[in-house]
């Protein structure tokens, strides 16, 4: 397939405690600022790949973020990042200046209601939230730098915030592309969701619910086999089952060769990028 978008998950740590996360990959060290470089150089050789999205954790908060999202749009890449929203305005952890890089700024969005975000665990360790006016303050400042940024939410739709109303938040501000995804199955020894799980009746209803009058709109009851991730690590990670099964190391081997073992759903993929 020509055109890939990668998605790099370049760090576990994260400042928020989501109850439905599926990124969890038992590594609590980062890899280096150069390891990542060889990584991306690597995913430039293939030639298919076209975009690359940041993500964590929460991708703020690995120490080298800002160059890489550099190193990355100077080879070419269309960048983008999706983020909790939380540190997006910390200078310490965001510079300005990476707005003018992103292609696309993406954030988390699955409620405004500062009771069921804390229940949800989308919260710091000072129970700080992202409001819907520190939302409306990231888009002003990321339009400030780039004018031209395309904005996009993500929201997991769970038992928690099923009865959510969010797409009124389009009175206010312009937003690009809006993904509503059914919360993904993840059970490990010392994790699971599996109370959090709505059903595609439930997802349905909230689909009815927000309706939407601009932008793109992608729906998502599944997404195994349709998101190409490495891992803080450098693992391609097959998400099929409950957990994740390693496909290949790409500092180890080329993309190239780990990504022929990886049984990508071409027609689900197409479905959610194309």
């Amino acid at each position: 397939m020509n055109n890939l978008k990668i998605n790099l998950h370049i760090t576990e740590r994260c400042n928020f405690k989501c109850k439905y996360c599926f990124a969890y990959f038992n590594h609590r060290a980062d890899l280096p600022l150069e390891s990542w470089k060889r990584i991306i150089d690597d995913l430039k050789a293939y030639g298919d790949i076209s975009a690359i999205n940041f993500a964590g954790g929460e991708p703020v908060l690995y120490k080298g973020f800002p160059e890489l999202i550099d190193y990355a749009k100077n080879l070419g890449f269309k960048v983008s990042i999706i983020s909790n929203g939380s540190l997006l305005l910390n200078e310490k952890f965001t510079p300005p200046d990476v707005f003018s890089k992103l292609d696309t700024l993406g954030i988390s969005v699955d409620s405004f209601n500062e009771k069921i975000l804390i229940e949800l665990g989308r919260r710091d360790g000072n129970f700080h939230v992202l409001s819907e006016e520190k939302f409306i303050k990231i888009i002003e400042c990321a339009k400030s730098v780039n004018p031209s940024i395309k904005i996009k939410i993500n929201t997991v739709v769970s038992q928690i915030n099923k009865n959510e109303r969010l797409t009124e938040i389009e009175n206010r501000v312009e937003i690009n592309r809006w993904k509503f995804l059914n919360t993904k199955l993840f059970e490990t020894e010392n994790f699971s969701n599996r109370n959090l799980l709505v059903s595609d009746e439930e997802f349905q209803k909230f689909i009815e619910r927000n309706p939407r009058e601009n932008g793109e709109s992608v729906f998502e009851k599944k997404i195994s086999r349709s998101y190409i991730m490495i891992d803080n690590v450098g693992n391609m990670l097959d998400d099929f089952g409950e957990d994740y099964e390693i496909v290949g190391n790409i500092l180890e081997e080329k993309f190239s060769n780990v990504f022929s073992r990886f049984q990508l759903d071409k027609e689900l993929y197409q479905s959610r990028y194309v």
